[in-house]
């Protein structure tokens, strides 16, 4: 009997990490009601493991049902849930689905600010709301990108400091142009 725990494999080949993980869960598997957590770096790898998985025959395990396959933050946050209880909200407040709902709640009010002016504008003639849904779910999207790519952009933005930290291209870094000024902004 396999003792629960917490095993970390990475491999730059999907197809093997896949060939791994079906036969680990071939050999090892959970009792009917409980779940396997899996943790992946992007949703787009949860859709295909989830589909890989669900392949008849040696490469997949027929169904893919009692998984939780997930990226490490939404882990990390129900663990803290778990142990701290409802003090900690249930889902993460820069998850992208409700950072779509909090640009959607802010792109309205946005036009005093100079700042802001490019957005303003683009919704100018947004008379049912669609063009603001759109930008709003671009905007979650992109924020949800540089929270995993260029966090040092937001960590600079938040302390007020407009610039683009330092690239092996740039080592002292740069300004963030005028007309992008509205993402520090945001």
């Amino acid at each position: 009997m396999l003792q629960p725990g917490f095993a970390v494999i990475h491999s730059n080949e999907l197809e093997t990490l896949r060939d791994l993980l079906v036969s680990w869960m071939k050999e090892n598997p959970l009792s009917p009601l409980e779940s396997e957590d899996i943790l992946v770096q992007s949703n787009g790898i949860a859709q295909w493991l989830k589909m890989a998985l669900a392949e008849t025959g040696d490469k997949g395990m027929g169904i893919a049902a009692g998984l939780r396959v997930e990226l490490p933050n939404q882990f990390i946050w129900r663990l803290y849930r778990a142990v701290l209880g409802n003090e900690v909200p249930v889902s993460l407040p820069y998850d992208k689905p409700n950072l779509r709902w909090r640009l959607l709640r802010m792109l309205p009010t946005l036009g005093s600010n100079s700042d802001f002016e490019p957005i303003t504008r683009y919704l100018a003639d947004d008379h049912d709301g669609r063009k603001t849904w759109h930008l709003a779910e671009r905007l979650a999207d992109l924020f949800d990108q540089y929270q995993v790519y260029r966090a040092d952009w937001l960590n600079a933005w938040s302390n007020n400091n407009d610039v683009l930290p330092h690239t092996e291209k740039q080592p002292g870094g740069r300004v963030v142009p005028t007309d992008q000024l509205w993402q520090p902004a945001l």
